[in-house]
């Protein structure tokens, strides 16, 4: 079947009731297993608990659903599952936002539709599409996908105008088939760190054992100290700085929610224990074919032995014995992540409005304001931090 009568059978269909969200459950977990590269964000049951966490209806500010899915006839190849923020009301809107789910404080890593890899140049023609239904007042979109299929969409695909664009570059370890072999090839910085790390726990009489935790009744238990270790982790100086990301009740009830949900299987905490005391944490997720490391925490008083480069080595070869192609390590570029050779995946974030020329010049202004109210926030943010000080 040719390119284009196979995107002519297509059938799009907006889901705009959770009822409908609901319904889409048993073909969305059936598209899961098709995609290789999944990602734990892309899941159903995230979007759904994300959603129910997340979901804003309060005063002039409603978010709504815009799931848009893609059928060859009875099968869901795609979806695309995005909200639909109004300032004002549904019918007189000064102002709407439609972006993908996942506007959180950095929970949602890489907020990336779900699609078979012949679809995706159709997925982001949706894009498009939702622009055309605009008929009033200002609608900023936000686009994330991979780079290539971005930068290409938005310049063959001219009803929309990027007003910004951010990169997200995200690392793929790729393990082979035994860690000797795989370590051979690993950088001499990062062998010799390795060869410390070991070193330094034997002088000091520390016998590491590392443990692999997953699903609810074994992970919940242990989550106070997972987010006791983030915030210690949060909180130290010499390393690569990230706020305390489950310091928010309503973030840890995110995390807590997903082990509610079918997702907890997916779930695995992965463990370092010196002499029987855990010194080190992370969240990780068990995908279709590779495991994606989530956020960390680390005892600072064991920070010394570098635990968590012993931690991700220890989750290296735990993933190699049990036969897993690939590592996430993770959006975001620091050493922690290159030194270990993985793959660059990198991925665009865009934000647009429709291609007019008012709409063009007001989202221009409104931008300017906001960036002017961020950098005046940070300002006194830090002038606070410094009279504290």
């Amino acid at each position: 079947m040719s390119e284009s009568v196979r995107m002519s059978h297509l059938q799009k269909k907006i889901i705009r009731s959770e009822a409908d969200f609901d319904a889409l459950a048993d073909a969305w977990r059936g598209l899961e297993v098709q995609v290789a590269d999944l990602l734990p964000f892309q899941t159903y049951d995230w979007n759904r608990v994300w959603w129910t966490s997340f979901a804003q209806r309060t005063g002039w500010r409603k978010d709504e659903l815009l799931i848009c899915a893609l059928f060859s006839g009875q099968d869901l190849v795609a979806v695309l599952p995005l909200t639909n923020a109004y300032v004002g009301t549904h019918h007189f809107h000064l102002y709407r936002y439609v972006r993908p789910f996942g506007a959180d404080p950095n929970l949602t890593e890489l907020r990336l539709p779900l699609c078979l890899p012949a679809y995706r140049e159709r997925v982001l023609q949706c894009w498009e599409e939702i622009s055309r239904e605009e008929l009033f007042g200002l609608t900023e979109f936000q686009l994330v996908q991979d780079a290539h299929s971005a930068r290409h969409f938005l310049q063959t695909h001219h009803a929309l105008h990027a007003l910004t664009s951010r990169e997200i570059p995200n690392f793929v370890l790729h393990l082979g088939t035994d860690w000797d072999s795989f370590k051979s090839q690993l950088k001499r910085n990062i062998k010799e760190s390795l060869r410390r790390c070991y070193n330094s726990l034997k002088r000091d009489q520390l016998e590491p054992e590392f443990c692999v935790l997953q699903g609810r009744e074994q992970i919940l238990p242990l989550l106070p100290l997972f987010y006791q270790l983030h915030g210690m982790r949060a909180a130290a100086s010499d390393t690569v700085q990230h706020p305390d990301y489950f310091a928010a009740p309503r973030h840890r009830a995110l995390l807590e929610a997903l082990l509610d949900s079918p997702f907890a299987e997916r779930c695995l905490l992965l463990a370092l224990k010196l002499n029987g005391k855990i010194v080190a944490l992370r969240l990780a997720f068990r995908m279709e074919q590779q495991v994606y490391l989530y956020y960390s925490g680390y005892d600072l008083n064991y920070g010394q032995y570098s635990v968590m480069t012993t931690l991700v080595a220890e989750t290296i070869q735990w993933a190699i014995r049990c036969g897993i192609p690939a590592i996430n390590l993770s959006v975001g570029e620091d050493v922690s992540k290159t030194r270990w050779g993985p793959e660059q995946v990198d991925y665009l974030e865009f934000h647009c409005v429709k291609n007019t020329r008012w709409r063009r010049l007001i989202a221009e202004q409104i931008y300017s304001l906001k960036q002017w109210r961020k950098k005046r926030q940070n300002k006194l943010a830090l002038q606070s931090l410094t009279i504290t000080g």
